[in-house]
């Protein structure tokens, strides 16, 4: 079925908005500004995450500038190890569409908890982008580590290749 999006009286939703961002950028992650989600442990069972932008599957997201999350995570067991992940868990119904950031428990065996991932322009429901994992060893944060693809500014793949009247030509080195 066709669908116009961009003709005159055309409604653009936020759907729509978010596959024109998926098919642009092509992969999920966290931009290169702000603090671009850096942690930092408070505690055992206290970590922050600072400001950035991000994108799971064409949902923009983010952390306001000059703010955090506090991210809680449960209690370790002595003798074991466990291994949490902090995802960026989006849902959609269809019509809502829900974000927020959570954490997948693991077990206290040392297995690493599924995501859910879907493609949620065809059907699923869920998509989880991978942010941190966790590792626990016995009550104590053993390491953080980074889950998640940093997407670089454009200006980084552009270069000014001639200037003309009123015009400039632009190149694109994506390789």
């Amino acid at each position: 079925m066709l669908e116009s999006i961009t003709l005159d009286k055309s409604e653009v939703s936020a759907e729509i908005d978010a596959y024109i961002h998926h098919v642009c950028f092509g992969k999920q992650g966290v931009f290169e500004y702000g603090e671009q989600l850096r942690y930092e442990i408070v505690n055992n069972n206290l970590l922050k995450i600072y400001d950035g932008l991000f994108i799971n599957q064409g949902r923009f997201n983010r952390i306001i500038p000059g703010t955090y999350e506090e991210i809680k995570i449960a209690n370790g067991v002595v003798g074991s190890t466990r291994y949490d992940l902090i995802v960026s868990h989006f849902e959609t119904d269809g019509i809502n569409e829900t974000h927020d950031i959570r954490v997948i428990q693991g077990d206290d065996d040392g297995n690493i908890p599924s995501l859910q991932t879907g493609d949620t322009f065809n059907g699923a429901t869920v998509n989880e982008l991978l942010l941190y994992t966790v590792k626990l060893d016995g009550i104590n944060i053993k390491s953080v580590t980074k889950g998640f693809d940093t997407i670089s500014q454009l200006r980084k793949y552009m270069s000014v290749v001639s200037k003309g009247e009123g015009t400039i030509t632009v190149e694109f080195d994506v390789d």
